[in-house]
């Protein structure tokens, strides 16, 4: 759609199933798609043989098709539609800067492809956002060399539009930054350095696959709108021309991750390491790899359970708070009283957000204690969370770390080894909870083992106290204990704990009925030990509490 509209072209079906690696009765399947939707804008492919297939009909109508297929909300413009939300850009038409790009190219009949104007219309933007900011564009030296190209005409034109609508006054030199962006071509495989250019673009795609864990070697937005912004920037490098950028202190400071992530693996790039490259160029580039990861992130919502104590009303409010100031990032599941939860309840969720207090009870999922009115400590928790659940996230700034020495507190503070053994033979699970809670209820009020063994029968009935085929922790329903503690059992042969047949570690973990500072720390610190099999594999090879201890550390953030 995008040759055969954007580009005018005249396409084959042999050629283009081939291009596309499908069949001929897929690609016919789609077309008769294409031709329905067509309809309504009074288009309609035409298709003679030997002469290939074209769209037909009034270019108002063609304009129509374009501005709400490749830029409308339903499109998934990634650039378009990051920049247009962003904080960023709060006085600025992006609507507005497609339309007059798209109107003056195509008076022109210039053939430029949606990535070119999603690029014009991000240039643009900031082009205005400088000018307002009373930053100077340098000059570029290359109008005598342009100014008689179709290019720098249909520049002229939208410049003057757009100051019109932006009541900006633009400089000469901002007609040349344009024409570059205009001569930049759709298609980067039509010479041997477009074609060594799209392999360095996909190498570093591949390697920042890697580091944010999507996948955005397949994001062809972002692979072509990059493709299409590195030309005209290596025509401004060669030429030692310096660009600025009003954004570049907030990219650094919002996305210090994305903003390093750009300029490592950009810098590596052969077409570009023998360049001086400033922040103001990096983060240009990062503009486009932030507006790739925002698109993944919205894909992959988080699932959340909401618990409320009692009424319908309360509950509902809740919810409806969660979803207006998260529906991006949350899909609200279920909505659950406190005695309703249970393994089925818990299946497939991400999040708890409860209005009760469950600090006392352990879930291998982030659980969030918040107000009904979901206030703005709420607010901040939750976007914590969904920055720390999703791989890649808006807000992604680096969290401080605990010193080594502040991980041994926290960790001395709730495991010692009186509360630690380990077992060289397949114990029942009778025999494990009875040595722990022995071990616990020193220093405990009398009847300490006997409620404790009734609330880990209450907790268990309502699931999740298997974090994983290897790893059980047990624990009450209610805070039974005078101390926070944790006790820790190694079977390194394995042993049965229910339906479960493989369990090598058992954490029965003892919280306070007056305060549980820091056992929030430490039971992430076992949801990490749950995902990190070579970690257990290296503790069960030497199973004594010296080496459970040094390896557990290192665990704690």
């Amino acid at each position: 759609m995008n040759q055969l509209l954007l580009e005018d072209a005249i396409l084959f079906m042999d050629d283009l199933a081939e291009e596309l690696y499908i069949s001929r009765s897929s690609l016919t399947k789609d077309m008769q798609e294409i031709k329905e939707r067509l309809i309504s804008y009074s288009l309609k492919i035409v298709s003679k043989h030997g002469q290939g297939i074209w769209i037909e009909g009034e270019e108002r109508n063609r304009r129509h098709f374009i501005m709400d297929t490749f830029f409308g909300n339903h499109y998934g413009n990634s650039l378009k539609e990051y920049l247009g939300q962003s904080r960023f850009f709060t006085d600025i038409s992006f609507e507005e800067l497609v339309i007059i790009i798209l109107d003056e190219t195509r008076e022109a009949k210039l053939k430029v492809s949606d990535f070119i104007i999603q690029n014009l219309s991000l240039h643009l933007a900031l082009g205005i956002k400088r000018l307002r900011e009373g930053f100077e564009i340098k000059e570029l030296g290359i109008e005598q060399e342009v100014s008689d190209r179709v290019e720098y005409q249909v520049a002229q034109r939208i410049v003057q539009r757009i100051e019109v609508i932006a009541d900006v006054s633009f400089p000469q030199e901002e007609i040349a930054y344009l024409t570059l962006h205009l001569m930049a071509k759709s298609n980067h495989r039509e010479n041997k350095n477009d074609q060594e250019l799209s392999k360095e673009v996909a190498k570093v795609l591949k390697r920042l696959s890697q580091e944010f864990r999507f996948s955005l070697i397949e994001d062809h937005q972002l692979f072509n709108g990059l493709l299409d912004h590195l030309s005209p920037m290596m025509i401004r490098l060669s030429r030692g021309i310096r660009i600025e950028n009003p954004l570049t202190e907030e990219i650094k400071e919002e996305n210090p991750k994305v903003f390093e992530a750009v300029k490592t693996h950009f810098s590596n790039m052969p077409a570009l390491k023998n360049y001086t490259i400033n922040e103001d160029e990096w983060a240009y580039l990062a503009l486009h790899l932030m507006a790739a990861l925002e698109k993944e992130r919205a894909t992959h919502k988080l699932h959340a359970l909401i618990i409320c104590a009692t009424g319908y009303g309360s509950a509902q409010l809740l919810k409806n708070r969660v979803v207006s100031e998260f529906g991006k990032n949350i899909t609200v599941v279920n909505v659950k009283g406190y005695y309703e939860i249970n393994e089925t309840t818990l299946k497939g969720i991400d999040l708890i957000i409860s209005s009760i207090d469950l600090s006392t009870m352990f879930f291998k999922i982030p659980v969030l204690h918040v107000s009904i009115f979901l206030n703005e400590d709420d607010v901040h928790k939750i976007r914590k969370v969904i920055g720390e659940s999703i791989p890649y996230h808006s807000s992604d700034r680096p969290i401080p770390a605990f010193s080594l020495q502040q991980k041994k507190q926290i960790y001395t503070e709730q495991l010692s080894e009186k509360f630690f053994k380990t077992y060289t033979y397949e114990p029942k699970k009778e025999e494990v909870l009875h040595d722990l809670l022995q071990k616990l209820s020193i220093n405990e009020e009398e009847g300490y083992i006997r409620e404790m063994r009734k609330q880990i029968q209450q907790r268990e009935s309502m699931g999740q106290i298997i974090f994983s085929d290897t790893v059980a922790v047990p624990h009450p329903a209610v805070p039974v204990g005078i101390e926070t503690k944790i006790a820790v059992a190694l079977i390194p042969s394995g042993m049965q704990w229910n339906q479960y047949q493989g369990i090598h570690f058992v954490f029965l973990v003892s919280p306070s009925y007056i305060e549980n500072e820091g056992i929030t720390i430490v039971t992430k610190a076992i949801v990490r030990l749950v995902d990190q099999l070579n970690v257990q594999q290296e503790i069960l090879a030497e199973p004594i509490f010296e080496n459970f201890s040094s390896k557990f550390i290192k665990l704690i953030e």
